[in-house]
């Protein structure tokens, strides 16, 4: 169980974040060197609706499930951005 005023527990635990996350960007750079990843991620990029308009007339609920794509396609946009920037 973790002590959260444990201040080796919370340094080991920075450490683990920083690491996966280093981990997440470098497999991110590769798939995105890649023609075939480029174009994966593009597309997925454009399934989510990230440049369209989620609001629906009259629907309250199909304007949020749309909401809820492009704010996936943001922040895969924001992820893909850190991880290129760190080339």
């Amino acid at each position: 169980m973790q002590d959260p005023h444990d201040a080796q527990q919370i340094n080991d635990h920075r450490k683990r974040r920083k690491a996966r996350a280093t981990q997440e960007q470098h497999d991110l750079q590769i798939i995105a060197a890649m023609p075939e990843g480029n174009r994966v991620l593009q597309r997925l990029i454009t399934l989510t609706g990230r440049d369209a308009a989620s609001f629906v007339p009259n629907d309250a609920l199909a304007t949020a499930y749309r909401e809820g794509q492009r704010s996936i396609g943001i922040s895969l946009t924001s992820w893909l951005n850190d991880a290129l920037k760190k080339i």
